[in-house]
């Protein structure tokens, strides 16, 4: 065995007395005076060498990488990034009442009577309209912040478990759109995942959470749903297959003819599912994104490549308000990074878990929701 001549550089030093008892150093390699790569053979799993040597290199400001290449195991000793800002509460707070508002204003205006919509013209009016039927807005309201905040804050909380910097969720106003009066919520995640474990986990929380509020909000939503005739120039909204599933158990038939009327809480609903089919998106950084690596790691990429173009096709031939998303999710690339330990498999129960979320995806989606 040979190993490549190196300068005694302290840090490199400190770095090798942490692999020594877990790792045959075969040659180690110095780039740039900051990265130090470590060739060799694990001692122990993978899993046990970044839990022995991570502390050691968080000393010296570095994160150690697990790779494999051409057989042989890889350790990387990569320069910490920054720690950002962290962001002020009241950020939060006036985003979400604001958020609050804005969802309340849709609210309020898809279930006031229609005489009273019909009276509201001009700013005066629509401030009218509000001031007196707001709690016709609250149902709504309730049901989409209560979807969008579980969804979030179960990212947060397993977040914080695996001990990663994360912020609170901010809320997203949008009084412009009259149907939902938000863009959602996110929350922002500073430092990288240790693990595909930890990925995985922190990915499938968010859809998992909301969808456990969003669908006993359908389920209500149904049994409170009428039956009325379809008239010309009514909007029809396109039901996923979870939602047609659930109304055959929750809703009044429907005969030729007929279609169910959106009250508040199925609307908030319909949203829940749309909003979490778009995140379970097996690609980038999204919810679904983060299950696709966890499942199957750097041969993620084919199937993510395959979804950008299937998701292009559908922007282009059924829904181009579909471009927006398609343009940030092509900036933030459309293949998702890796974890600092890329090795470590998460285990069957966590597989079967994510096949069920990709399949959720497929049971939520609406390529084409208001035809």
């Amino acid at each position: 065995m040979t190993v490549n001549w190196i300068p005694a550089d302290p840090r490199t030093i400190a770095f090798e007395h942490a692999l020594v008892d877990v790792m045959n150093i075969h040659d180690i390699t110095v780039r740039g005076g900051e990265v130090v790569v470590f060739r060799g053979q694990f001692l122990r799993s993978p899993e046990l060498v970044y839990d022995h040597i991570v502390g050691a290199f968080k000393a010296h400001r570095a994160m150690p990488l697990l790779r494999q290449e051409d057989g042989r195991d890889i350790v990387v000793a990569y320069p910490a990034p920054a720690v950002g800002r962290r962001s002020r509460t009241r950020v939060h707070v006036v985003l979400f009442v604001l958020t609050l508002l804005s969802t309340l204003m849709a609210g309020t205006l898809q279930a006031a009577p229609s005489a009273a919509l019909a009276g509201a013209t001009g700013l005066a009016g629509l401030g009218r309209l509000l001031a007196e039927h707001w709690t016709a807005g609250v149902p709504f309201t309730a049901a989409l912040l209560g979807i969008l905040g579980v969804h979030e804050f179960g990212h947060y909380f397993v977040a914080r478990h695996y001990r990663l910097d994360v912020s609170l969720p901010y809320f997203i106003p949008f009084p412009l759109n009259p149907l939902t009066g938000t863009l959602g919520a996110v929350i922002r995640i500073q430092s990288p995942f240790e693990s595909r474990k930890a990925l995985f986990d922190v990915g499938i929380a968010g859809p998992l959470a909301g969808l456990a509020v969003a669908i006993p909000v359908v389920a209500l939503g149904l049994m409170q749903a009428e039956v009325v005739p379809l008239t010309a120039g009514a909007q029809v909204i396109n039901e996923p297959l979870l939602f047609r599933w659930m109304a055959l158990l929750f809703a009044p038939a429907r005969g030729p003819g007929f279609d169910l009327e959106m009250n508040p809480l199925l609307m908030a609903g319909w949203w829940g599912f749309f909003i979490t089919a778009l995140n379970l998106t097996p690609i980038s950084q999204l919810d679904g994104g983060h299950v696709l690596y966890g499942l199957f790691g750097p041969a993620h990429r084919i199937i993510a490549r395959g979804m950008f173009a299937v998701a292009a096709a559908v922007t282009l031939l059924l829904n181009p308000s579909y471009l927006v998303m398609l343009i940030l999710v092509y900036m933030m690339g459309i293949e998702h990074p890796p974890a600092l330990n890329d090795l470590t498999p998460i285990g069957t129960p966590r597989k079967l878990l994510g096949c069920l979320a990709l399949a959720l995806f497929f049971l939520l989606f609406t390529p084409n929701p208001f035809p």
